[in-house]
């Protein structure tokens, strides 16, 4: 890992690392994380590394690490992804945190996200953020805003982007969460943005406030809030009995990017979608060439990214129950781990209709968590991909 060079434009690059195609870059205007060829590496002024003289498929090591630091949270949402509630006693001290963050920060990770829990519940949660930035990491965070304070939002300053969870800007997230939380994301961010803290909104998406985006992307456009990250709503923690009832009907799955292309052409908010949506992006069939290009992707589980739980544990994806380990051992069990290429070589075996999906290679199945936890069986393909269910309905009419 390298720091602090000169561009040929005369810009600069934060952080570089090495890749078998030549590197990727972390850009500090605009800030974005840039995947380069060698030549240009060479002309950002790095010499020849053995890497180039290699064909790898696999990144030497996650470009961001979703980095869990509490089960404990005050708000106890019943959907909650993580189960989260009360601490453990399994989680990790303040100083295990560092050396896990330390051996991120050795195996060339850029960007940590600290979540939980509501991570604010731990005292030492500013300590950790600083302590990435110290090793060169940059620490993103996501809350639920209720301990937030005008002294806390100005100390937010530490991390690169906030994001607070809010599912609705009216009455819809009562439905989604179980109890009134709007009031409190709310005053989050109007904290946050007097603070002039770069700050977006994470919105989890349900059949119940689906026909509310319209009206929180106004009120996000009003805040001037940077992004909104919509994600999937997914069976998992305690909303893994609540799936069936709660996840996007199929005729809303299927409206939902036209929707938000129309939305994004009306706000400055750039509007996000995380990578187990990619089925409901390529069933309206883009030219998959940019697609790739903008990496646009459907699983990146051990691919770009990496989770670890509360208790320190490595894993390829936030919600995926099994580990490849102790996360203080990420630069080794990224390449040795049998956990990650259950998930990077899924497309190697995929099953119909994904197997002949011209866009099996970016959309990847979809989520291989949702596939699991419905079919019972990691290697199906994702259940609400609306080939998927076309295949499956063909096939029963079929016979």
């Amino acid at each position: 890992m390298h720091q602090h060079r000169g561009n040929p434009d005369g810009g600069s690059v934060l952080r570089a690392r090495y890749e078998s195609f030549g590197g990727i870059v972390c850009w500090t205007e605009p800030p974005a994380l840039l995947h380069v060829d060698r030549q240009f590496m060479r002309e950002l002024g790095y010499a020849e590394s053995p890497l180039w003289q290699q064909e790898s498929g696999v990144l030497s090591a996650p470009t961001e690490v979703h980095l869990s630091i509490t089960n404990n949270c005050p708000m106890h949402c019943r959907h909650c992804y993580m189960d989260s509630g009360s601490g453990a006693d399994s989680e990790l001290s303040t100083e295990a945190i560092k050396r896990t963050v330390r051996s991120m920060a050795d195996a060339g990770v850029f960007h940590v996200a600290l979540g939980g829990g509501e991570p604010f519940s731990r005292s030492d949660c500013l300590e950790i953020a600083r302590y990435c930035r110290e090793v060169g990491l940059v620490p993103n965070i996501t809350t639920n805003g209720f301990y937030m304070t005008e002294t806390l939002a100005r100390e937010c300053s530490v991390f690169g982007q906030v994001n607070v969870s809010m599912d609705a800007a009216t009455g819809p997230s009562q439905s989604v969460r179980g109890h009134e939380g709007f009031a409190v994301g709310d005053r989050a961010l109007r904290l946050l943005r007097g603070q002039d803290v770069s700050t977006g909104t994470n919105c989890v998406l349900t059949r119940y406030n689906y026909d509310h985006i319209p009206e929180l992307v106004e009120y996000a456009s009003g805040l001037g809030l940077s992004n909104i990250l919509f994600l999937r709503f997914k069976p998992s923690g305690r909303a893994l009995p609540l799936y069936g009832s709660n996840r996007l009907t199929p005729e809303q799955g299927r409206e939902l990017v036209p929707l938000l292309i129309g939305l994004a052409g009306k706000t400055k908010v750039r509007l996000h979608v995380d990578c187990s949506f990619a089925p409901l992006v390529y069933c309206h069939e883009p030219d998959p060439t940019p697609c790739s290009f903008l990496s646009f992707l459907g699983c990146v589980a051990g691919d770009v990214l990496a989770g670890v739980t509360p208790a320190g544990r490595l894993n390829a994806c936030s919600f995926c129950p099994d580990d490849a380990g102790p996360a203080e051992r990420i630069g080794e069990l990224w390449h040795a781990s049998p956990h990650f290429d259950r998930f990077r070589r899924w497309p190697d075996h995929a099953p119909e209709p994904c197997r002949s999906c011209r866009y099996l290679q970016i959309c990847r199945g979809g989520c291989h968590v949702v596939a699991e936890s419905v079919t019972d069986d990691f290697g199906a393909p994702d259940p609400e991909c609306p080939r998927v269910v076309s295949f499956a309905t063909e096939r029963s009419r079929n016979g």
